[in-house]
């Protein structure tokens, strides 16, 4: 039995990185439970689609190669467009029609490839923001880096309404103080003043966060250095997620003193992420805690998460 109620969300989900899939390639990948292709044609279109063919059920993905801007089965060399329909049957006098790959929509947001995920093949209900920071010559980065954990996306994206772990889990020497705390359609938006730990001591900042759904949040801190951090997810299956962080952090003056503030910065988030881990690998869903004060708006947003379950 699952140690999760939840099926799988809807909405857009981190599948691979652009400069990591060129022209005329194609990737085999495993998210939303199935087995998927993701491959680029001549025209520089970027496609996810299902690996398995639907004339004889071949993996697309193992001895399958693009062409121009359809890819080709392996098998019986069935060719598909970019929208999952059949295009080309060398043998075939007539094409058949009805048979079509699932695609779907993707679209290259900063150097990421992210994709709409729907279980009832709705097309997309939100668009995903822009993130200045990360047009701006005065911030550095992205500084990327991916965590795979045995969990839920609802069990990670829980934390941001969970005030109190961050001093029992990150050590934080004092609570967070919710400013702002709403939820707009599928955003979440989360305003805080927090006490952060640093080789000097104390530092106050702020730490706030707009989330879009479960798949894409930005997280912005202000203590020693101005940070930014793009958090996009995707869920392997029911059980299992890859959180990846791109870190950004204002350096107009490209200052070596500013850059190892960054580069610690980097490295602790990441250190504090990996505090979590243990947590939700072996933790349970409780449909009814039992709630005390200062444990932070969980029930508020739980009743946004339902929203993303169809």
């Amino acid at each position: 039995m699952s140690r999760f109620p939840f099926p799988l969300p809807y909405g857009w989900f981190h599948v691979g990185y652009s400069a990591e899939v060129g022209t005329s390639e194609l990737h085999t990948v495993r998210y939303f439970g199935s087995d998927l292709i993701l491959w680029r044609g001549e025209d520089g279109a970027v496609h996810l689609q299902d690996a398995y063919c639907p004339h004889l059920g071949a993996h697309i993905g193992v001895g399958g190669r693009i062409k121009g801007n359809l890819v080709e089965c392996p098998f019986h060399h069935w060719r598909y467009d970019g929208d999952g329909k059949v295009a080309e049957i060398d043998y075939a006098k007539k094409l058949n029609t009805s048979a079509c790959l699932r695609t779907y929509p993707t679209q290259e947001h900063y150097g990421v490839i992210m994709a709409w995920y729907h279980p009832d093949n709705v097309a997309p209900l939100f668009d995903l923001p822009s993130i200045p920071e990360a047009e701006d010559e005065s911030w550095v980065g992205p500084f990327s880096r991916v965590h795979k954990v045995r969990t839920a996306l609802q069990e990670m994206a829980e934390n941001t309404a969970d005030g109190a772990h961050f001093v029992t889990i990150h050590n934080h020497p004092g609570d967070a103080e919710y400013g702002d705390f709403r939820f707009e359609g599928p955003s979440m938006i989360m305003r805080s003043t927090q006490h952060f730990p640093s080789s000097k001591g104390t530092v106050e900042g702020t730490l706030n966060t707009d989330t879009m759904g479960f798949g894409f949040s930005v997280t912005r801190y202000q203590t020693l250095v101005d940070v930014c951090m793009v958090g996009t997810t995707v869920a392997v299956d029911e059980d299992n997620v890859e959180q990846h962080f791109h870190i950004y952090y204002r350096n107009e003056a490209r200052d070596a003193k500013v850059d190892r503030i960054g580069a610690a910065f980097v490295a602790e988030v990441n250190r504090q992420f990996g505090d979590d881990v243990p947590i939700w690998e072996n933790k349970l869903y409780r449909e009814q805690p039992n709630f005390c004060d200062g444990d932070g708006p969980i029930s508020r947003f739980r009743k946004w998460a339902n929203q993303f379950y169809a």
